[in-house]
């Protein structure tokens, strides 16, 4: 059947959201490297889709959004038949399926398996026997918990691609720069971001109040950031008047979104796409992590959060992270308050400015 690095036609299936998508560019990013006449289709959910034209590595994609995730749309049965069929009409060599550990990756190497793809590999617990060519018995995270960014580079390793792990993903950015209009040019602004798909990483009203006043305080503009405002968002900005806030909630696409992190001071976000967006562009980085999967905290060298338990009554039903939530314990938490995540954001900035002096005094010597 041949070597993995000898496809010139493969299908990857990524089925989640955008922050998910972004860290799997590095793994894209190698298979590009190592395979540079592969051409590479993706298949990937609606709401991952808008970062496609900025990570550099997709030929191709296909949207469906899978009924086993949790997306905001959903695929139905005939539309998933239809899709197995444009998926045979595409002559594709080799599916690679990549996937967080909590999620079963069954029905995606099903979906392979139905579409006649000769060559398929994708980690997974139990043994799928002949719906994968290529089992990698998934060790996550019952003997082990991986980055999400080397968990998907372990992938390529198993399967001879590329022995390559410290790879970090990067993106492109737009071809025109940010065209919002402020109403004065601005400089060493904030970006910050209380918006997440998940009620449960919402952060308490009074420390999102405080937070966006004590930077304005420190005379930091602050550019307030979201996909959607609604009755929370509301209340973090509630009674706070000041011309150095500006509410971008709902008003920014993805080119505007990445001008305005590549250009700020730092981003403070709680844990959404955005922590990977600005990862990617080597933006200082604080991220109000609430306890969740620790596969996805901030990888960048600029990076650094605070973590947070979810209450009780919020957290995952799904037994795997049930099983990963207890593994942690309330000494690794840092008090949630706002002279913490001040101190946090002090050291951050802090440490990004030696390193920047760092590397232009080396560019100097040479």
């Amino acid at each position: 059947m041949g070597q993995w690095k000898d496809c010139r036609n493969l299908l990857v299936i990524r089925l989640d959201n955008m922050g998910d998508l972004i860290m799997n560019n590095a793994a894209l990013q190698e298979i590009k490297h190592q395979m540079p006449s592969c051409k590479i289709t993706l298949l990937a959910s609606k709401m991952a889709i808008p970062i496609i034209p900025y990570l550099g590595t997709i030929d191709d994609y296909i949207q469906y959004d899978a009924p086993w995730m949790k997306l905001t749309e959903q695929d139905s049965a005939a539309s998933t038949e239809a899709l197995i069929h444009v998926i045979k009409a595409l002559h594709f060599d080799g599916c690679l399926i990549f996937n967080v550990y909590s999620q079963n990756p069954m029905a995606a190497i099903f979906l392979a398996y139905m579409a006649g793809i000769p060559k398929r590999a994708a980690y997974m617990r139990e043994n799928p026997y002949a719906l994968l060519t290529d089992w990698v018995p998934d060790q996550e995270p019952l003997f082990q918990v991986q980055h999400q960014i080397i968990r998907d580079l372990g992938l390529l390793t198993h399967l001879g691609i590329s022995s390559h792990t410290n790879r970090l993903p990067t993106l492109k950015m737009p071809d025109h720069p940010c065209s919002l209009r402020l109403a004065a040019p601005l400089s060493h602004y904030i970006i910050l971001n209380y918006d997440v798909s998940e009620e449960k990483r919402r952060i308490p009203v009074e420390i999102a109040q405080e937070l966006i006043q004590k930077l304005l305080d420190l005379h930091y503009p602050v550019l307030l950031v979201g996909k959607n405002d609604n009755d929370y968002l509301a209340a973090c900005r509630k009674n706070i008047g000041s011309r150095q806030m500006f509410n971008l909630i709902g008003k920014t696409s993805i080119p505007n979104l990445l001008s305005l992190v590549k250009g700020a001071r730092a981003v403070i976000t709680v844990n959404t796409g955005l922590v990977h967006m600005a990862c990617a562009l080597k933006t200082p980085t604080l991220v109000l992590y609430a306890q969740t999967n620790p596969q996805h905290i901030p990888w960048s060298q600029e990076s650094t959060f605070i973590l947070y338990p979810v209450s009780a009554g919020k957290r995952s039903k799904n037994s795997i992270n049930i099983f990963v939530d207890q593994q942690h314990t309330q000494a690794e938490y840092t008090p949630f308050t706002v002279d913490t995540i001040l101190e946090k954001f002090s050291e951050l900035l802090l440490r990004f400015d030696r390193r920047e002096t760092e590397i232009q005094e080396g560019n100097q010597l040479h």
